[in-house]
């Protein structure tokens, strides 16, 4: 029987293999309290501006999947576009303010197609949900987070407001809305045509055209919008019940004066509802501007936002000037110095 000799050249091979196996980079979870401060911009642009410059990559510590929730902030922040956005240039002050803060966040492109993959929000509502259902169970998966939080803008509201109450009941502990669509008045109008709605029954027509909508593909841009309301097949669902709003999950529900597309009263659901918190921003700044497109670039907005996930360290919004569009005028405050 043939003997196995042992030569130096094995032995240097062993060893070497051995050693690579030791040092060899090993994944390890990134604690998010220990991430430089990044600068933030009040600029509705700057998401766009870091999408431009680099294109492909998300926001800086980002969709990080090793990120591991601290005892301080235990639930990551998924963040949801609204219509033809995408998870980078709806968000360029959103996302250092929630990294500054210590979270885990995540930023998904959701309902985008393979020929313009960073135009999101362009399927069915049903096509977000579903996919946006296994983002968020990989979320929880990949951190160990028992729920997760969520902050939509626009659209992106809605389909948060599913999440919570339809498909993934339990597992959302904080929905934040700005100018988001939770029921509003029939006087209202339809979301994105609020300044119609004076010339035209815009609730009766969505009344009319969404109870026999079907569900699936629309030769048209955009066809969520037809499913922003109580009517269409998802809106059904979200609203069974007579709420759109799921009882373990708390809600912020922030609206501008200024917003033409989704004002106060689309908002915000008429009555009173547990675990529902509004706020209109001119209530308590009247030289806050903001309209849909500069919410998300709002000192205000940024603070109640923070404050409604983080209840025990809320300080008082900064009352700041900010224009439609743009965004805050001038060098803004940091947060708690207003």
């Amino acid at each position: 029987m043939p003997r196995f000799r042992v030569t130096l050249p094995l032995l240097t091979a062993v060893a070497s293999t051995a050693l690579a196996l030791v040092s060899a980079p090993v994944a390890s979870a990134s604690d998010p309290a220990t991430r430089p401060a990044q600068p933030i911009s009040y600029t509705a642009e700057a998401g766009g501006v870091h999408q431009l410059t680099n294109p492909g990559q998300p926001w800086p510590g980002v969709d990080d999947w090793s990120c591991r929730p601290t005892a301080e902030h235990p639930r990551p922040v998924i963040l949801l576009h609204g219509t033809g956005a995408n998870g980078v240039n709806n968000w360029g002050t959103v996302a250092p303010s929630l990294l500054n803060e210590g979270y885990c966040v995540f930023s998904p492109t959701y309902g985008a197609t393979p020929l313009f993959p960073g135009i999101g929000g362009a399927l069915r509502m049903s096509d977000h949900v579903a996919e946006m259902t296994a983002y968020l169970d990989g979320v929880l998966a990949a951190t160990g987070a028992e729920q997760a939080d969520m902050v939509g803008h626009s659209q992106g509201v809605t389909v948060g407001m599913h999440l919570s109450k339809v498909t993934r009941p339990g597992r959302i502990g904080t929905v934040v809305s700005l100018g988001g669509f939770a029921g509003g008045t029939a006087e209202a109008g339809l979301p994105g045509l609020a300044s119609l709605s004076p010339m035209v029954d815009l609730e009766g027509m969505a009344a009319e055209s969404s109870r026999g909508l079907p569900d699936g593909p629309l030769p048209m841009p955009f066809p969520a919008m037809l499913d922003i309301n109580e009517h269409s097949p998802t809106g059904r669902l979200l609203f069974a019940g007579g709420t759109p709003f799921d009882p373990g999950t708390r809600y912020t529900l922030i609206a501008s004066a200024y917003d033409g597309l989704v004002p106060p009263a689309m908002s915000f659901p008429e009555g009173d509802h547990p675990g529902v918190t509004t706020h209109v921003l001119q209530d308590t700044c009247a030289q806050n501007g903001a309209d849909h497109a500069a919410l998300y670039a709002d000192p205000q907005t940024l603070d109640l936002m923070l404050n409604a996930l983080d209840p025990e360290a809320a300080v008082t919004p900064r009352c700041w000037p900010t224009t439609p569009i743009l965004g805050a005028l001038g060098a803004v405050p940091p947060r708690g110095k207003a």
